[in-house]
């Protein structure tokens, strides 16, 4: 221990103030007991001095000064004992400030004293009175050590007037002992620091210990009223020693029904066998028994008054009276709400919270036994993935809340058509899986799932708005099992993107030619991960024509992407890949600029249209994009037009976002009208100026021009133009013409051409 730390306080810092105003209460009172003696040794000490070392002709000021100490002193020793005898009840603070005065005072008057006896008295008369000063200085920093201040201020108060007073006297004698009276002193204010210190160091730990047996008294009656909790002791046989009350109380019983019984016994009368999980409890019990060691947190389940609860008990063998007994001794406590809400978390953590539905994990883990099991291999087995067709233009529209009641419609229907051999589950989001058990061969596997695509082909009413969803379903039949449930997963789910790419409600299996197109999508997601440069890119015109004079009166872009892996790919093909991937804003921007330069190197009558995805449309910096690329360009806003797919989700930015951009002049056209659910009714209050019409339901195709009629009318009352594509020939462009159209696009209006071939093409007309 260096000298700097026992200068130091003992750690007081890890006291509250409370507590150090405990210690500091401790250490007044333990001076002021012993106050009353050492001012009792004072005055016998100080009435020696003045009866037999000063000179009775030394006049009256030597005699005076010792009656003065001593007077102090008495009034010490009578503080003291009223304290002692609780006569008077000062404060701490009054307590410590009268100390310290106290023994400063009566120092300095006692130590005053050498001053003015050491030039009058003899040698001898000196060495008693050196003698007895050094010894009661020493006596009371012992005495005034519990308080380091006030034995400090004891010691100071004597060491610097007794040192005065041998400085001041002659001869090289005095001189060495000042020198040993300074010695003296240091090492009794170290003493008196460093007993000072051990002194409060053994309260803290008073204290401390005081605090421990505070909470483990707390902690015992807290445990013992615990209405949950027993302490139980058993002989080695397993009969009780003494019967816990509570234990009784738990167990439903009274106490003397449990007199000699064992634990055994308690459960079989609690039907702890007939309880699923009680007979391994109970095996985990007579083993530790068997083999007399302990057992942690076993969960025993009981039934009590007709209901299950679950006991946790823990135990462990004692050395008994004798060296050959033992008992056992533990706890227990019924845990039964903390077992249930594991047992909810365990099931939230396999069920889909949404649907009720297994999840994608207790699916998966399902799957996964089914793929080991010797029977699944002999029945055959079947994996579906089923994707909502329009779910996420729902749900982006009308909110989550009428989303979240589609898949619970959606979840219950599935349900109600399946059979004992399926099992379904949500795999997240609008997606859905099905496993088939005991299956035969494919068309068994088509006309279940056909039964699935009419049960959700029906709409769906929420909140009094019918919804069309729909479903597309993508399967795989094995011939022979694969080897794990993520192999037959990625099967199925490669079968369903095939299904989705058919279109709506459309049902595929897996084939292996399908790993091939998934293979060449990946190598797309890799390389739009590595940007599409512009000079990759080769823009594509398709026109269109004016019914009556033939003439190219607008352009739809086309881009091919001349990837030097896979070769050209079409926009249609890389921009599906870029909407999963989040590129489909850059890529969209980039596909606009080159429109905008198409159309400045076009006639400034010639519209360039160009298609939008949602994504572009959900970005809130799409506006200022659209803003800056005409600015870069020579275009002008009228000359541009803008193309959104009908089935796309309109929300109230891309409302917004959509008058913003009608409000630049650049035209807004609803595309492959008839693919989506909504109605022209909700377009009313949108910015759009045209309508493309889907061949599906165009004049061109057999028995659709009644259709088309009606659809050009309602058009035409909202105040937009009508553009029908896959017009082919002359038969197809009369039949739309007479019901009403004036732009068509298709084979009748020409193939794919360059931007200088519309150019030529357009001033060769007007030449």
């Amino acid at each position: 221990m260096s000298v700097l730390s026992l200068l130091q306080p003992h750690q007081r810092e890890r006291l509250t103030p409370a507590q150090r105003d405990d210690v500091t209460r401790e250490q007044i009172a333990v001076t002021f007991g012993v106050l009353p003696w050492a001012a009792a040794v004072h005055l016998v000490v100080t009435l020696g001095l003045t009866l037999y070392v000063i000179p009775p002709d030394s006049g009256p000021l030597p005699r005076l000064w010792p009656f003065l100490s001593g007077v102090i002193g008495l009034v010490g020793m009578c503080v003291g004992l009223a304290i002692h005898f609780n006569l008077i009840a000062p404060t701490y603070r009054m307590s410590y400030a009268f100390l310290i005065v106290e023994f400063a005072v009566v120092g300095i008057l006692y130590s005053s004293l050498a001053l003015v006896l050491y030039p009058i008295l003899d040698d001898s008369g000196d060495l008693i009175l050196i003698a007895v000063t050094t010894s009661i200085t020493g006596a009371g920093a012992v005495a005034t050590a519990m308080l380091r201040m006030v034995g400090v201020t004891w010691i100071l108060s004597n060491m610097v007037i007794l040192g005065v007073a041998f400085w001041l006297q002659p001869g090289p004698e005095f001189e060495r002992i000042l020198i040993g009276m300074i010695a003296y002193g240091a090492a009794l204010i170290g003493g008196t620091i460093v007993v000072s210190g051990n002194l409060e160091s053994r309260y803290r730990a008073e204290l401390s210990a005081a605090s421990e047996r505070s909470v483990v008294q707390m902690l015992l009656e807290d445990f013992e009223g615990n209405a949950g909790d027993f302490v139980w002791e058993t002989d080695q046989k397993g009969k009780f020693n003494r019967i816990p009350t509570r234990l009784a109380v738990e167990a439903g019983l009274d106490s003397t029904e449990l007199q000699g019984t064992a634990w055994q016994d308690l459960f079989m009368e609690l039907g702890t066998l007939r309880i699923p999980g009680g007979i391994d409890a109970l095996m985990e019990l007579q083993k530790a028994r068997h083999t007399k060691t302990a057992f942690v947190d076993v969960l025993v389940p009981v039934r009590v008054h007709g209901e299950i609860r679950w006991w946790q008990i823990s135990g462990r063998p004692r050395p008994g009276r004798t060296p050959d007994e033992f008992v056992w001794r533990g706890v227990g406590s019924d845990v039964t709400e903390v077992k249930l809400q594991s047992d909810e978390i365990v099931r939230m953590g396999r069920v889909d919270a949404l649907t009720g539905m297994p999840n994608r994990h207790s699916f998966w883990t399902e799957l996964e036994r089914l793929l080991r099991d010797p029977y699944t291999i002999e029945s055959g087995l079947a994996l579906a993935m089923l994707d909502l067709d329009n779910f996420k233009s729902v749900n982006d529209t009308l909110g989550h809340t009428v989303g979240d009641a589609v898949l619970r419609e959606v979840a219950d229907r599935l349900s109600e058509a399946g059979g004992m051999s399926q099992l379904f589950a949500r795999l997240g989001g609008d997606e859905f899986a099905i496993l088939f058990t005991d299956v035969g061969d494919s068309s068994q596997v088509r006309t279940l799932l056909g039964r699935y695509i009419e049960t959700l082909h029906e709409p769906i009413t929420v909140a009094g708005t019918r919804l069309e969803i729909g479903c597309s379903i993508g399967y795989y039949l094995p011939a022979e099992l694969p080897s794990s449930a993520d192999e037959m997963m990625g099967a199925a789910d490669l079968a369903l993107f095939a299904a989705k790419e058919s279109g709506r409600g459309a049902v595929r299996e897996y084939r292996d030619s399908m790993k091939s197109v998934a293979d060449r999508r990946a190598r797309l997601l890799e390389d739009l991960g590595n940007t599409v440069a512009e000079k990759d890119l080769e823009l594509e015109l398709l026109p269109r024509i004016d019914v009556l004079s033939r003439e190219i009166v607008a352009v739809e872009v086309r881009v091919v992407w001349h990837n030097a892996r896979l070769g050209a790919v079409t926009s249609a093909e890389f921009m599906s890949v870029a909407d999963d991937t989040g590129l489909a804003y850059s890529l969209g921007t980039t596909v606009f600029e080159l429109a905008c330069e198409a159309a400045s190197r076009l006639p400034d009558h010639l519209r360039v249209a160009v298609a939008v995805s949602t994504r572009q449309l959900e970005s809130d910096s799409f506006v200022d994009s659209i803003g800056d690329s005409l600015r870069r360009s020579d275009a002008g806003a009228h000359q541009l037009e803008l193309q959104l797919n009908e089935s796309s989700a309109i929300t109230d930015e891309s409302k917004s976002a959509l008058h913003a951009i009608a409000d630049m002049g650049i035209a807004l056209t609803v595309d492959e009208f008839g693919a989506g659910f909504s109605s022209l009714a909700s377009l009313s209050g949108l910015p759009f100026t045209r309508v493309r019409i889907e061949r599906s339901i165009s004049g061109a195709a057999p028995g659709g021009r009644p259709i088309l009629e009606a659809v050009v009318d309602l058009v035409d009352a909202l105040g937009m133009e009508v553009v029908v594509s896959g017009v082919d020939g002359e038969e197809d462009l009369k039949s739309v013409a007479a019901a009403g159209v004036r732009t068509v696009q298709g084979y009748i209006a020409g193939g794919v051409m360059s931007v200088d071939a519309v150019a030529a093409a357009v001033a060769g007309r007007r030449g």
